[in-house]
């Protein structure tokens, strides 16, 4: 399941002034990224949002040997100068771990790998005949092991304790890239579905952006209109592989180190900002639908739950059902 930014139709000659509608599309951090701008005015600004993406995969993907965040893992243990950028990413992911009671919790690579997925995605085998073996169990960690010196901008991992930021940096790089463009005042980043719109959008009314079926492809589920909001979706039915004869997928539960697997297949989340979105999507899966609603409401953002039978349910006041 993803959101896509639905593009405006295109228009017939008019005797007036009309915006046009700046575009610019990138690959990165394994998904093709989209700016729009209502107008051309915005364009200037348009490479130098992209060059926010290719910086934050560079620091931060585990699957670069020399990223930052590779390094780190690395020396586990020990204490470890990091960046103003990487320090931030960590202290938010303690912020959001302590918000969801431990539910989001970024030193969940070991069970990743455990799981399979210790390559990057395209890498994978994903076909039954190529099952991955099983690995030995490992022992659990917790970010709220780290200590981080802000002062200093160090930080100190227990050993053992390594992490993954795939659960919280494509939304907080969509929401830095949105800082750049936000001279456009009219804008929208989509991050494949991790999205941020800003403004009326093209025709005045909001950002018209459809939210796919993640069981239907090239099928949606419904559209919503943003304006100054940003929506993702965290979906098991995407990354998905095949492990000991069994499907296996990228979210794991820090309760247990499984992957999780309750009926729900995939969850999109309207909040104020993109990291927001990016982490209570994928606690609010985590958790289920009672449960994930409940969290959802605490945090004043909306929610749509896709369950496996087809059907689906969203929080109070989902913005949804837009042509």
């Amino acid at each position: 399941m993803h959101s896509t930014a639905t593009q405006p139709s295109p228009m017939p000659p008019l005797p007036y002034r009309i915006d046009l509608s700046g575009h610019w599309d990138f690959f990165s951090m394994n998904t093709c990224v989209q700016f729009f701008t209502r107008d051309w005015c915005g364009s200037e600004v348009l490479r130098e949002a992209e060059d926010v993406f290719h910086a934050a995969e560079d620091r931060f993907s585990r699957f670069l040997p020399s990223s930052e965040l590779t390094m780190l893992n690395r020396c586990a243990g020990n204490e470890v100068v990091v960046s103003h950028e990487m320090h931030r990413l960590l202290t938010l992911s303690l912020h959001y771990h302590c918000l969801s009671s431990g539910i989001f919790d970024p030193a969940i690579l070991p069970s990743l790998e455990s799981a399979g997925y210790d390559r990057s995605f395209e890498q994978l085998n994903r076909r039954r005949g190529q099952a991955t073996q099983p690995r030995p169990e490992i022992e659990r960690a917790s970010v709220a092991a780290l200590d981080l010196d802000s002062r200093r901008l160090t930080v100190r991992a227990p050993r053992g304790l390594r992490i993954d930021l795939g659960g919280i940096g494509k939304g907080a790089t969509v929401d830095r890239a949105s800082e750049v463009l936000s001279p456009a005042e009219n804008y929208l980043v989509d991050a494949g579905g991790d999205i941020y719109a800003a403004g009326d959008g093209p025709d005045g009314c909001g950002w018209l952006v459809a939210v796919a079926d993640s069981l239907r492809e090239e099928e949606d589920l419904t559209t919503v209109r943003l304006r100054d909001q940003a929506l993702a979706t965290s979906s098991i039915s995407r990354r998905r592989w095949w492990q000991a004869g069994r499907r296996s997928h990228h979210l794991i539960d820090p309760r247990t180190g499984d992957p999780a697997g309750d009926g729900v297949v995939a969850v999109s989340a309207i909040a104020e900002t993109a990291t927001d979105a990016d982490v209570f999507a994928k606690v609010a899966l985590l958790l289920g639908v009672r449960e994930g609603t409940r969290f959802l409401r605490a945090q004043r953002a909306h929610g749509l739950f896709a369950l496996s039978d087809g059907s689906w349910e969203t929080t109070e006041h989902w913005p949804g059902g837009y042509e």
